[in-house]
């Protein structure tokens, strides 16, 4: 590919992008959909973008992408609502992930024939709502009230890293050739252990970003600086065996709560927000960065086989009845109304921490079995944001 073909396609992806985004805006369609038909039509289809590239690209590509993505959701997070409603939130969010993830685990056992371990694994990479997707959402919302979309909200931001966590914790398992009540041992003291060594660190550099914050916040490419150290921080946390995502998404919430957390500690140093320019920055780096990642993502599906398409839409079914469950028992003697749990049950969109996960077990491990998952991701992704299109604004509508 000649370097003007390269720019033209690299200007109709962003500008196709922004169209996607603006529809998102209009309608509630997500615009991973747009994305990924994108990509399947200039990779798979026509062929102008090289499978190969792409897939050597994407390991870098999907870190960033959930850096910036997850940064920018604690960015723009209330902290005291966030407190308020995280025990109802983390409840729907560990019990909606473990049926999840048990419920494609056996579904993937029996009808694609994997062993029980990698099809946990399945289980777990899909397990998580997709924040990418839930949070725009909620925002456009106006028949739901705020207790409900932040519930959601919270229940997306935990699962993201949570899938991310088990994920890997359970790569490795398959790795060493651990199993039974040992290798579930592992798992869970792997996962306390990352997500306590990635809230500490993220912690710790938030509250000291927030002090440099008084000093810096007015000087010549401020933000570029915050990248810096957003990315140290990354590679820092995921050498110590934590989560790097996380500890984006820590950050995000301290220096996007600057001033809540200097008056609950009683400092003038702290009582400062991120400046609304660096706010914008993230919010337009952050959209690049996803429009490109989901387009790449249609353009290194092969469907090769057909049947796996179908897997996909056949487990998003079941993801839908298990969340149902979910959120019934999460609920259960509360103040929600019908509508609202209705809305909730269909807020179940896969997205960008399935897909990453996809991509890096494609890229960097070779797993028996695991090669039908980007196909069946892909399609899990695809078939839950329509479902929950059709089935949050099918009640919406009838709300009014």
């Amino acid at each position: 590919m000649n370097v003007i073909t390269s720019l033209l396609i690299f200007a109709a992806i962003i500008i196709f992008g922004f169209i996607s985004n603006a529809i998102f805006k209009k309608t509630r369609i997500p615009d991973l959909i747009w994305l990924m038909l994108l990509g399947i039509i200039i990779g798979p289809v026509t062929g102008l973008l090289n499978r190969g590239a792409i897939v050597s690209l994407m390991p870098y590509l999907s870190a960033l992408a959930l850096l910036f993505i997850l940064f920018d959701a604690g960015l723009n997070m209330n902290l005291y609502k966030l407190l308020k409603e995280m025990p109802r939130g983390s409840l729907l969010a560990f019990i909606s992930f473990g049926f999840s993830m048990l419920a494609v685990g056996f579904i993937s056992y029996y009808f694609l024939e994997l062993n029980l371990t990698t099809g946990l694994l399945l289980g777990a990479i899909v397990g998580g709502v997709s924040s990418a997707i839930v949070i725009p959402i909620m925002s456009g919302l106006r028949s739901i009230n705020d207790h409900t979309s932040l519930i959601l909200e919270i229940e997306s931001v935990i699962t993201d890293p949570l899938a991310i966590i088990v994920s890997l914790a359970l790569v490795a398992i398959i790795s060493s050739g651990a199993s039974g009540l040992s290798g579930v041992g592992s798992a869970i003291q792997l996962t306390i252990s990352s997500f306590s060594i990635s809230i500490v660190f993220g912690l710790f550099a938030g509250i000291l970003w927030l002090v440099l914050l008084q000093h810096l916040k007015g000087e010549d490419y401020f933000y570029i600086l915050t990248l810096g150290f957003l990315f140290l921080l990354y590679g820092i946390v995921e050498l110590l065996g934590g989560s790097g995502a996380i500890s984006a998404l820590i950050i995000g919430l301290v220096l996007g709560n600057g001033q809540s957390i200097g008056r609950m500690l009683r400092s003038k140093t702290l009582c400062v927000n991120m400046p609304a320019k660096t706010r914008a920055l993230q919010s337009e780096i952050s959209f690049f960065i996803k429009t490109f990642f989901f387009v790449s993502l249609g353009a290194i599906i092969t469907f090769d086989k057909i049947s796996l398409i179908l897997y996909g839409i056949m487990i998003s079914l079941i993801l839908l009845f298990v969340r149902s469950l979910a959120v019934w028992i999460s609920t259960y003697h509360s103040k929600f109304e019908k509508v609202d749990k209705a809305i909730m049950a269909f807020m179940l969109p896969r997205g960008l921490s399935a897909a990453v996960l996809a991509t890096i077990i494609l890229v960097e491990y070779s797993l028996p079995g695991t090669e039908v998952f980007a196909e069946v991701i892909f399609s899990i992704i695809f078939s839950t944001a329509i479902l929950s299109t059709l089935g949050v604004g099918t009640i919406a509508i009838n709300k009014k």
